[in-house]
Parts: C-alpha cells; structure tokens; sequence
C-alpha cells in the first residue's frame, strides 16, 4: 500500500493557501518523493483569479474590499473562484507516479473517480461528466465569462446536471497538482456581486442543498480522505 502526506492547514488567508500549495509543488517537482492530500479552508472568504486572468475584467475590487473579500492569484489556469462555504482539497504528486496517468485528461479522471467516491460516503450520488455532455445546457458556455463554476472543465463532477467540485490543475516536467473546490454551500447572489458572470442558483449545487441539512466540514474531511484512501489504495501518514 503506497504512503501518502495528509496536510490539514485549517482555514487560512488565500495569500497563505496559495503559497503553500505553489511550494509543495515546488518541492515535488525538485525532488519530493512523498505524494500529499492537501485539505484546508479560507478566512477570510477569498477570490481566486485563474493564472493569466485580468483582474480588472473578472472581479469587482470594490465591492471584494466592501465585504472584506480578499483576492489572491492561483497558480493554476482557469476561471475566477469565489471561496466561501466550501472545503478546498489539492493533490501534489510526482509526473511518474504509478497511480496516475502521464496526461492531464487521465489525472482529471482518476482524481474525480476519488471525489465522487468522498460524496457517496456522505450519501451524495454524483457522476463524472465529459466536458459538452448532456449536463452542458445547465452550465453557462465559457465564452467571456469569469465565474470557474459557470464554466464546463474537462472532467465535471455534477448531481443531476448541477456542479458541485470544480477542479483546476498544473503540470511542471516532474509533478503535477490539482486543486478544487468542493461545495459546502453556495451563495450565488454574492457570486454575482464580485464576479463577473457568476453562477446561477440552477447551474450549481452544494452539499448541503444534496443532503438537506448542514454536514460539518469535519465530516465532508473525513469522507474525502476516505475516499481517496479506498479507491487509491494508499495510507495516510502525517
């Protein structure tokens, strides 16, 4: 049973999450061995621009600066995210580990193969769906929009046609890391009001709208280590 790192850095500033995930990535690609699950947090609630996003186009600073809203750049590509009710997970691992395939359509796949199997531990039956799949006509078309979750990725995880992780990955020559958001809840009247083309209330799910009630972000931890565990075949160490 291969070993991996379990990192649980708890809620932090989106400067800080960023900056660990950009050095752990770092260090896999200069040598580190070791993969590592990575779980934590924003406070306070933070937007994320994708790597070579305007900011000017994609969030409105003055109302992020009015509601105490930070706003930090990710390393990796993709769309604006708005960081608030969720549980964030990224993965840091070697380009040649066995587990994954060498491709970033590959990777996608096996990554959300362990997320779908985190929400059914917390009775939430979810689906991976390629990207301009019949789930499409409930998310927006990517066009000019700045909103991550009103976009389709690759590889979407969806509960009757609704997104409820969204992931964005990085490759370098020797490692990779994916990092996502995945939905505690989900405010997309405020979306909206600090980022352009936010989600609508159809487009996107959560897991508290799935399962009717508050789930603490200990147990949704809890089912996604176990998720990655058991379908991985790999022990935690800390």
């Amino acid at each position: 049973m291969t070993i991996w790192k379990l990192l649980d850095t708890g809620s932090n500033t989106g400067v800080y999450n960023m900056t660990v995930d950009e050095r752990l990535l770092a260090q896999a690609q200069a040598g580190w061995t070791l993969p590592v699950l990575r779980v934590y947090a924003w406070n306070p609630p933070a937007v994320s621009l994708g790597r070579f996003q305007k900011m000017e186009a994609a969030v409105n600073t003055e109302h992020c600066k009015r509601l105490g809203i930070d706003i930090v750049r990710r390393i990796t590509g993709g769309r604006a995210v708005l960081h608030c009710q969720e549980l964030t997970y990224s993965i840091i691992v070697r380009s040649d580990n066995h587990l994954f395939p060498t491709d970033i359509l590959g990777t996608y796949k096996v990554i959300a193969t362990c997320l779908i199997a985190g929400l059914k531990n917390i009775g939430i039956s979810a689906e991976m769906v390629a990207r301009g799949g019949a789930h499409a006509m409930l998310v927006k078309k990517k066009g000019k929009e700045s909103a991550c979750f009103s976009s389709p990725s690759w590889y979407e995880i969806v509960v009757n046609g609704r997104k409820i992780i969204g992931s964005a990955q990085r490759r370098l020559s020797n490692a990779f890391l994916q990092h996502g958001s995945i939905l505690m809840d989900h405010n997309h009247r405020l979306e909206a009001e600090v980022i352009s083309g936010g989600c609508t209330g159809d487009a996107v799910t959560s897991i508290k709208r799935e399962c009717g009630i508050d789930v603490s972000i200990e147990d949704v931890k809890s089912a996604f280590i176990r998720g990655f565990s058991e379908t991985l075949h790999i022990r935690f160490t800390t």
